[in-house]
This record gives structure tokens, C-alpha cells and sequence, in this order.
């Protein structure tokens, strides 16, 4: 954090009403002294600071911010102990009490308010809970949007309070609420590549696609699961789509945090072609399924990509998730899910159980 102390000695001096001539005049220095450490100009000497302490009555640490220091790196390391926002930490309830602790004794950090906002809302709860957690949720995220003037914080809090009103069943307010987020176009990712230059604009346009056939991806999915949820044929269509668009972005397959992507969609087509009766290639997306599983967990935690749109840049396979292995539920999910049941004697299917037991540490 950057010690502001001339911002600190202006707060002070306003709220004392003394203006700069009386203020300096007391420390025996020019005005001028005193204007240029409140535009940040240059900093007070230190033999000055027990001077500028006594005359606001405080002590040089809160003087110099100190106090604020170490609040500031208490907050973040709470919101470090609770891990990436995707984990699900942030949505099993383990996380609420300990952002309502961190809440009750920093009541006006905004960070720690929305933390506890998105846990409330996105925490899986008995009905009556749940819908208390999501008044309360409600209650938080209204409050940070009246009083924070961080626009990254409000923008996060607003997508939590739509989330809020759809689970409560207000969707008028949902959508509402969701039209006050600024259009994809008109975001930071869209404008910054028209002001950089060189180097800083090509690694953005580079992020820019990154970001933009992840969220692509997504929506694929969500149709998927949504619109086609109850036809397989419509399923299997897309997904295949979906491999194939990261087969382009990949053309050397240097899949990293895509691995999960291409794990969960070759689950899914697995089903699918059983729905489907079409046990071979149910068996070949099972197949691929385990492949990505082990490819997944055998990755090193960091790699570089080789493939031309993406070629040097270095990715965590982890991105912002807490997943370490994938084999163990892997297998979990073949011997367990009934649906399943058509293919578990094939010699195929064992043969790719033995190949995930191998690889269960």
C-alpha cells in the first residue's frame, strides 16, 4: 500500500479547521511546505513527523497510515484463506461464519461485504434458509451500491443482487438489475486493445480471445443444458461444436485449464450416446473422458502454449479453481451413476477403470 501522508495531514487539517499558513506556522515551515506534501508533492521530513502527530493529537503510525496497513493486509489475507471466488468453498457454507466475523469487526470494508453477499447467495441451504441468506444477500449488495464508489466492486455486487432476485423469484428486478452492467462492447476488454500499442496491445487482444471463446464456450454449454437439456441428438451436436472450436484455437492440442472443459464435455456426450443407444461411441467419449482426467492431473502447474494464437503465453492448469486431481472422481462418477449401467461389463470400460486406478494417488 502507498503511504499517503499528505493526503492524511489534509484530512486532518480540514477536519481540525486550520488552514495551511496557521498549520505551518506552528511547525515553523512555509506554507507552501505544507501544500506541496498535500498534493503529494514531497513528504514531510522525519524529524517533523512527532510535531504533526502531537498538533492532531494521534500517534506517527496513525500519522503515516500504519493502522490502515495493517487492517488492509488482515482483509486480504482473510479473502486469500477463502480461496479463488469459483472454489467451492465460496458455496458449500463453510465461508459464511468467517465473512460475518471479518464483517463485524471491518463493518465498512466493501470487499468483505460482497464476499459475504456472494456466500450468502450462492450457498446451497434448506429452503427457509436459503431464502433468508438471500434477503440478507439483497440487503448487502443494495448497500455497497449506495455507498462504494469502486466500479469493479459494484459491477461484481450487482451480478450477485440479479442472481439474488431471480432466486427469490422477483425476475422484473432480476432483469432490472442485471441492465445496469455495462454491454460486453463497452467493457474494459473491448476498449483497451483501441488505446494500447505494441507489445501491451497484442498480449490484451491475446487475453481478449482467451476470455471471449471461454465465455463462447460456456454459453455453449448452458445451451446445451438448458434449451436442449432433454435431447440428446441436439446435445451431441453441440458439444461436438465445442471440440472443434477448441481444436482450432489448439491446433497443436496444447489444451491447459481447457483440459477440465474438454473433460466435462466428453462426460457429457458419454451420456449422451448412451441415452442415444449408441454404446460405441459412448465408450470412445468415455474413453476420452478418462484421457483428459489423467492429462489433467499429470499437467505441471504451470505450461506454455505453442499453438500460434496463444503461443507464449503461460497459463496455471488451476486457473482460479481449487481442483487438484480429476481421476479419483472420475472414476467415482463411471461406477457409481446408473446410467452407466449398459456399458460397465464392456471390456473397454474396465479397461479404462484400471487405467484411473493408476493414476489415484
Amino acid at each position: 500500500m502507498i503511504i499517503k501522508i499528505g493526503e492524511k495531514i489534509r484530512e486532518l487539517r480540514k477536519k481540525a479547521d486550520v488552514n495551511q499558513e496557521k498549520f505551518a506556522e506552528y511547525l515553523g515551515i512555509t506554507a507552501q511546505a505544507v501544500s506541496k506534501w498535500e498534493v503529494e508533492g514531497c513528504y514531510p521530513d522525519i524529524e517533523l513527523l512527532p510535531s504533526i502527530a502531537n498538533f492532531f493529537n494521534i500517534s506517527i503510525d496513525e500519522l503515516m497510515c500504519f493502522d490502515i496497513m495493517k487492517n488492509q493486509e488482515k482483509i486480504d489475507m482473510i479473502i486469500k484463506q477463502a480461496g479463488p471466488e469459483r472454489s467451492k468453498n465460496w458455496f458449500d457454507g463453510t465461508k459464511i461464519e468467517m465473512f460475518r466475523n471479518a464483517v463485524q469487526e471491518f463493518p465498512n470494508n466493501y470487499d468483505l461485504l460482497y464476499c459475504l453477499a456472494k456466500t450468502l447467495c450462492f450457498t446451497k441451504k434448506p429452503e427457509e434458509e436459503k431464502q433468508k441468506n438471500l434477503r440478507e444477500a439483497i440487503s448487502i449488495c443494495t448497500r455497497i451500491l449506495s455507498d462504494c464508489t469502486d466500479d469493479n466492486l459494484r459491477f461484481r455486487s450487482l451480478q450477485v443482487l440479479a442472481h439474488a432476485y431471480k432466486e427469490i423469484g422477483e425476475k422484473e428486478k432480476a432483469v432490472e438489475t442485471a441492465n445496469r452492467l455495462p454491454l460486453a462492447r463497452d467493457s474494459r476488454d473491448m476498449v483497451l486493445p483501441e488505446i494500447l500499442d505494441g507489445e501491451a496491445r497484442s498480449n490484451h487482444i491475446v487475453q481478449n480471445i482467451w476470455l471471449l471463446s471461454d465465455m463462447f464456450e460456456y454459453l455453449i454449454e448452458n445451451l446445451a443444458n438448458s434449451k436442449y437439456k432433454d435431447n440428446s441428438e441436439k446435445r451431441v451436436e453441440l458439444f461436438k461444436k465445442l471440440v472443434s472450436i477448441e481444436e482450432i484455437l489448439h491446433e497443436d492440442s496444447d489444451y491447459i485449464y481447457e483440459t477440465l472443459r474438454l473433460r466435462a464435455v466428453y462426460y457429457w456426450l458419454s451420456e449422451d450416446y448412451i441415452k442415444l443407444n449408441d454404446y460405441d461411441n459412448a465408450l470412445d467419449c468415455i474413453e476420452q473422458f478418462a484421457e483428459y482426467s489423467i492429462k489433467f492431473d499429470t499437467l505441471p502447474e504451470v505450461s506454455t502454449y505453442t499453438s500460434v494464437i496463444f503461443q507464449g503465453q503461460t497459463c496455471s492448469k488451476y486457473k482460479d479453481l481449487d481442483i487438484k486431481t480429476t481421476a479419483s472422481g472420475s472414476k467415482e462418477y463411471l461406477v457409481s451413476r446408473e446410467i452407466f449401467a449398459p456399458v460397465r461389463e464392456h471390456i473397454r470400460f474396465r479397461d479404462v477403470i484400471t487405467e484411473l486406478e493408476k493414476h489415484i494417488k
